[in-house]
């Protein structure tokens, strides 16, 4: 594939990282980056990495009268609940799971919105699975967690969810003069009942009628299986890999990093 530059911007690192010490150390790194980002202390970053199991809900999620009884509860059942930076609703993340996460400057001038933040987003995920033998496609799929109208689907079932965050610059709300953090969590091999009960207990003890099914999901695995790709036969860890893999290539290919 030939360079296409990620939203227009010239210079981009990318990390990969596994699992932090705490899910809440995971997901602040992303609002770390953001803020670093932001200040002109780091490079535009994608972000490739792992959590520990845990639920990360939105900021707006805290507004629902039974938040703290829900965030006990599920800690109890080992889902810990992670506030994170962004919009959206309860995504999981743990083993079997994948994170992206991009955090950049929008280049001064240039045009920035929620979609063409998506894009940079979805692009190279979208790539990354057609390197698989996967054909993703972008839309709403309801009844998915967090479902939006970004969603990385396929054959019409959630693979991928994404949420993004705009902090101004010190000199005023200008999009060029501050930061974008968007991420995408991808699920790879996981049981998608267990991960969509966790969303749904959770909501349904914090006083919410919303609801995740499972049928509405789909993994990695289960599309490879259904291409017939023996991929969909390696072990859980084996799979992690080469999904990392393909990710990073694919933003190899459209920011020229290493």
């Amino acid at each position: 594939m030939s360079r296409v530059s990620l939203h227009g911007v010239d210079r981009w690192r990318i990390l990969t990282e596994e699992f932090a010490a705490s899910p809440d150390a995971a997901v602040a790194r992303d609002a770390a980056l953001l803020e670093a980002v932001r200040a002109g202390a780091e490079p535009a970053t994608a972000r490739i990495w792992g959590n520990a199991q845990c639920l990360v809900v939105a900021r707006a999620d805290r507004r629902l009268p039974g938040f703290a009884e829900a965030g006990a509860l599920l800690a109890r059942s080992g889902w810990p609940v992670v506030v994170r930076e962004s919009g959206g609703t309860a995504v999981p993340h743990g083993p079997g799971i994948l994170s992206l996460s991009l955090a950049f400057r929008p280049p001064a001038g240039a045009p920035c919105t929620l979609e063409s933040t998506y894009d940079a987003l979805c692009a190279p995920i979208e790539d990354a699975l057609d390197r698989l033998g996967i054909a993703a496609k972008r839309g709403a799929v309801l009844r998915a967690f967090c479902d939006g109208r970004y969603d990385v689907a396929v054959s019409g079932r959630k693979l991928a969810g994404t949420a993004q965050r705009w902090r101004a610059g010190p000199g005023g709300p200008a999009p060029e003069r501050g930061a974008v953090l968007a991420h995408a969590v991808l699920l790879v091999d996981v049981d998608r009942r267990e991960v969509c009960g966790a969303v749904d207990r959770f909501y349904a003890a914090a006083g919410s009628d919303r609801r995740a099914d499972a049928e509405a999901a789909i993994t990695v695995r289960e599309a490879l299986a259904a291409a017939g790709a023996p991929l969909a036969r390696v072990p859980a860890a084996e799979l992690s890999a080469v999904v990392r893999d393909a990710l990073r290539a694919a933003l190899r290919a459209r920011t020229g990093c290493a």
